[in-house]
C-alpha cells in the first residue's frame, strides 16, 4: 500500500476509498470487484495497484488513517488519560460508524481487530511507567486491543445499542479496573 506524500496518490486513495464505500452500501464486499471500483473512481487497475495492493488495504487505509487523525493530538502530550484514549476512539466511531456497521454486516471484524489493535499500540508506551512491567506491555496490548474490538463489533451488532456515551463510560470503568470489582 502506497504510504508516501504524492498528492495524486493520496487523492487516488482518497477516490478508491469513497468508491469502495459507496459500492459497500449497495453490494455485498465479497461481491465488489477491483474493477468495480476502478470504474467507480474513474481510475484505471495500475492506479488501484499503485496506491494498494488488495481490496481491504482500503479499509485499512481508511480506518487507521481516522485513528492515526484521532490519536494524533494525544501522542504529542507528555501523559494521556484513559478518558481522552477513549474519547479519541469514540471520535474514530462516530466518523466511521457507517463503514465499520457495513463491515461488520460483511464480517470483516478482523481488520477492525487489526486497527484497534494498532491504535493501541500508539498510546499504551505512555501508560507504562514500571519498567518491570515493561515486558509485559505486549500482552496488556493484545489483551486490550482484543477487548475493545470485541467490544465494539458486539456493540454494532445490536439492534438498540446503548449510546456511544454509554459505551465510553463502560470503557473507562472497565481500564480503571472498576467494572469488574471481585
Amino acid at each position: 500500500m502506497y504510504q508516501g506524500a504524492n498528492p495524486t496518490a493520496l487523492q487516488s486513495q482518497k477516490w478508491i476509498t469513497e468508491s469502495l464505500i459507496k459500492l459497500m452500501s449497495v453490494k455485498p464486499y465479497h461481491q465488489i470487484t477491483i474493477m468495480d471500483i476502478c470504474k467507480q473512481a474513474d481510475l484505471s487497475r495500475q492506479t488501484f495497484y499503485n496506491v494498494f495492493d488488495k481490496k481491504e488495504d482500503i479499509l485499512r487505509f481508511s480506518l487507521q488513517n481516522n485513528c492515526e487523525k484521532q490519536l494524533s493530538l494525544l501522542m504529542h502530550q507528555e501523559e494521556t488519560s484513559f478518558q481522552e484514549i477513549v474519547s479519541a476512539l469514540a471520535g474514530v466511531l462516530e466518523e466511521n460508524k457507517e463503514l465499520l456497521s457495513m463491515m461488520i454486516d460483511n464480517n470483516l471484524e478482523g481488520i477492525i481487530l487489526d486497527i484497534i489493535a494498532k491504535a493501541i499500540t500508539l498510546v499504551t508506551d505512555s501508560f507504562v511507567k514500571n519498567e518491570k512491567k515493561k515486558e509485559l506491555l505486549p500482552y496488556s496490548k493484545t489483551m486490550v486491543g482484543g477487548a475493545l474490538a470485541h467490544l465494539i463489533v458486539y456493540w454494532f451488532r445490536q439492534e438498540e445499542p446503548i449510546s456511544i456515551e454509554q459505551l465510553t463510560d463502560l470503557i473507562i470503568e472497565f481500564l480503571n479496573g472498576k467494572l469488574l470489582e471481585l
